[in-house]
């Protein structure tokens, strides 16, 4: 029998294949985990909160180009904070 000393024939494996089994390195090593599927709880404050990002989402999208280099020049800059 073959000695694999690397996840699929491979040194070094990082993300997913299909939505369970996941690569990664971490400070101990390569490791594969099964993940679990998390729970999308609906609550209140999360839909509050996803509310309010899309409409952040949707003010963004609607500024001209213009306006959005303008901000994206003071960001890279670090003039302002998010």
């Amino acid at each position: 029998m073959a000695k694999i000393t690397g996840p699929l024939l491979s040194q070094e494996a990082r993300g997913s294949i299909g939505p369970r089994l996941t690569f990664s390195v971490r400070k101990s090593g390569q490791q594969a985990r099964f993940q679990s599927p998390q729970k999308d709880v609906v609550t209140v404050k999360r839909t509050v909160q996803r509310e309010k990002f899309s409409l952040g989402l949707d003010l963004w999208r609607s500024l001209p180009d213009n306006e959005k280099y303008y901000w994206n020049v003071l960001l890279k800059n670090g003039e302002v904070d998010i």
